[in-house]
This record gives C-alpha cells, sequence and structure tokens, in this order.
C-alpha cells in the first residue's frame, strides 16, 4: 500500500515513518492485465467506463495472465487513426494475409453493449496452420462452448486495445506525443493461466509463446504501414477537399467510436 515499513533507527525516526511512505494516488485501477490511472481527485469508478465488459469478460481469468513479451513502437500517425484502425475489420482481407485464414472478415459479428467502448467478436475462429491454432496451447479454464472457439475485440475509450483469443490476450496501448501526428505504442502479449499443455516441456512452450509474438506484432506492423499511409493520404484528401464516406454494414465501430 505504499507505507514505509521500517528504515535504520539512526536515520529515520520511529515518528517519521508514517509521513515518509509513498502517496495514495487517487483512481489506480487494473483490468485485463493493465493499470488505469485517473488522476482527478473525484474519479468515477473504471466500471462506470467499462460498462457491462468486465461481465462479458467474467470466465476470463485476467487478473492470472502471464506476461510473455512486449514490444513498442514509433508510429508515425494519429493516435485515433490507430484506434480507428482496430474497430475497423473490412481491411483485413487487404492488409493481413494470415490473419484473414484464422478471423475471417464474414465471421466478425458486433458484440456492442453498454459502455465507453467497442466490441465485436470472429465466431467461430478458423485453425489455418498459424501459431494461434486452437491444439497449440490450453484455453481459459471456464470458457463457454462460443468462446472456446472465438476471439473477442475490445477498443477501450480512448486509447486502449483489446484482443482476446481462447489462450491469450494482447494488448495495445497508444500515447500521443507532442508532435501531431507522432504516437508511441506498447503492444503486450499475456498468456492464460495454464495455457502450457502438461506434454510439452518448458522450451517448446517458450517456442509457441514467441511464435504466437511474432504472429500478433507481424499482423501490428502491417497496421502501422497502412496507418501511416493513411496519414499521408488524409492530409492530401484535405488539401482537395475531398471526405471520406461511412458504410454503415462496416463502419458501425468506427462511427461509435467517433461519437464517444
Amino acid at each position: 500500500d505504499g507505507s514505509l515499513k521500517s528504515t535504520p533507527p539512526a536515520a529515520t525516526p520511529r515518528e517519521r515513518k508514517e509521513s515518509l511512505g509513498l502517496r495514495r494516488v487517487p483512481g489506480l485501477e487494473l483490468f485485463a492485465g493493465m493499470v488505469f490511472l485517473n488522476q482527478n481527485p473525484n474519479h468515477q469508478p473504471l466500471r462506470d467506463s467499462l460498462g457491462d465488459l468486465p461481465q462479458k469478460l467474467a470466465r476470463y481469468d485476467l487478473e492470472g495472465l502471464e506476461l510473455h513479451d512486449v514490444k513498442d513502437y514509433a508510429i508515425r500517425g494519429d493516435w485515433k487513426l490507430i484506434a480507428e484502425n482496430f474497430v475497423d475489420f473490412y481491411h483485413i482481407n487487404a492488409v493481413h494475409p494470415e490473419l484473414a485464414k484464422f478471423s475471417k472478415v464474414d465471421d466478425h459479428l458486433p458484440y456492442q453493449g453498454l459502455g465507453q467502448y467497442v466490441g465485436f467478436v470472429t465466431a467461430p475462429l478458423t485453425d489455418s496452420g498459424g501459431p494461434g491454432d486452437s491444439h497449440h496451447f490450453n484455453r481459459f479454464e471456464r470458457l463457454s462452448s462460443i468462446e472456446t472457439s472465438a476471439a473477442f475485440f475490445f477498443q477501450i475509450f480512448p486509447n486502449v486495445s483489446v484482443t482476446i483469443y481462447p489462450h491469450s490476450v494482447y494488448t495495445l496501448m497508444t500515447f500521443p506525443t507532442s508532435e501531431p501526428g507522432r504516437t508511441q505504442e506498447r503492444l503486450t502479449l499475456l498468456m492464460a493461466p495454464g495455457a502450457k499443455k502438461s506434454a510439452d516441456p518448458s522450451d517448446l512452450y517458450h517456442e509457441k509463446c514467441s511464435n504466437l509474438m511474432r504472429f500478433v506484432t507481424n499482423i501490428n506492423e502491417e497496421d502501422v504501414e497502412a496507418i501511416e499511409n493513411l496519414q499521408v493520404g488524409l492530409h492530401n484528401a484535405r488539401d482537395q477537399g475531398i471526405h471520406g464516406e461511412f458504410l454503415p454494414k462496416y463502419d458501425w465501430p468506427v462511427h461509435r467510436f467517433q461519437n464517444m
């Protein structure tokens, strides 16, 4: 809790210990392996923003996730474009050839509820010979029959993206910089508790996790290229007075995000 437990008596009198501990930070909460901080002294609980999202994910042991790897990116694009790219799934076939086999566009469905988030699901996932296939890892233990073969995608407003597979979670956190059109991003891969198959030696399990990390980072690097090209295109479109249009069948997630 940040309180000072002990110090050398000669250096710090006992009566001063209470005043030398770490100060409590208001609005510090955990969700899906991430720390959320609200510095407003009159902050509302995180659950008020998440709405029904914790209930949707109640069968996933998110507090027991095991960190595998982290990768940082410096992106020549605005944080908002990164968020819109995450919730826009109709670009998958054009940009992500390997992901398109595993998480097919035609199997994407809305999974929206009350809360400051955008949600959709791929059901079912398709084993396609890749590192995310179902046989590589044990699943979260308490999943429903649908969840055992589905992927869930949530953009938590404004800058947190969460992808949940039956055996793992990867998160994207974006941080705007002082320079317009430049964003820092962190990708984190976390494995379900007990994801390791009992028959797998530790080095094989680590190799499988590393292969999965390469899979998700490759997806993200394809997205980064698309985002940076889009950033250039938006500047050109603005200069020429060109305006985009929404496609209701596909753009409802972007529309929802823009109206939060």
